[in-house]
């Protein structure tokens, strides 16, 4: 599921759906590493490298993002499909987009419906997606839903959010991060210090380190 690599979710959002190239068309693309994969305050892998690109004409974007988010069982690639709409002016700024998540280690995945929207500081998440068990059960689909609010300043960040998936308690849980990040020798580079609690039981607190590199053609 995408990278968190901004400073705070406002500026994660408009990197990872591509809202922030709506306004010039192009194409680009994206390599990094993390040094732990979280993505909405949940670990999902180990240190892994990543690569991305994507593609924005007259306010309509497409992308794909993959990760080796080997982590036991998990050992594998990651790979993630999206495509939407968005506009950006003065003060605010919105996309609405779909999302699919598939693994190499497994039939599972995961697609979601998603709606962004920041003005100033201020940014709001939603997503409302299932889990397909294609493996144990491929007849179940499982609904989520995640909200996240955001508040970002041009260094520092910070994000509150609730990822609630239907009839598994051990699935839902909130989560706090605070960010800070910038750009050195033309790398874009942030920290990130969070924390989650699982409705049966709190996992403690969790810090990575993300280095990344875009490209635009």
């Amino acid at each position: 599921m995408f990278k968190l690599r901004a400073t705070a979710l406002a500026l994660v959002m408009l990197c990872v759906t591509g809202v922030s190239s709506v306004a010039n068309a192009g194409a680009s693309a994206n390599v990094g590493l993390v040094s732990d994969y979280y993505f909405r305050g949940a670990n999902l892998g180990d240190a892994g490298v990543y690569a991305g690109a994507d593609y924005d004409v007259n306010g309509f974007f497409a992308g794909t993002w993959v990760i080796d988010d080997g982590d036991g069982a998990n050992d594998g690639l990651e790979t993630d499909f999206y495509f939407g709409y968005g506009m950006e002016l003065e003060s605010y700024s919105w996309s609405v987009g779909y999302n699919r998540y598939e693994y190499t280690y497994t039939s599972d995945y995961e697609d979601e419906v998603q709606f962004l929207f920041s003005a100033g500081i201020f940014s709001f998440e939603g997503d409302f997606g299932e889990l397909h068990d294609e493996e144990s059960d491929p007849t179940v689909d499982t609904d989520y839903t995640h909200i996240a609010l955001g508040l970002s300043g041009d260094v520092f960040g910070v994000t509150v959010g609730s990822t609630d998936v239907d009839d598994d308690p051990a699935g839902s849980y909130d989560y706090i991060e605070f960010s800070a990040g910038g750009e050195i020798n033309g790398f874009d580079v942030s920290v990130a210090i969070g924390d989650a609690s699982y409705d049966d039981g709190d996992p403690g607190p969790y810090m990575y380190l993300d280095v990344s590199k875009a490209f635009d053609f």
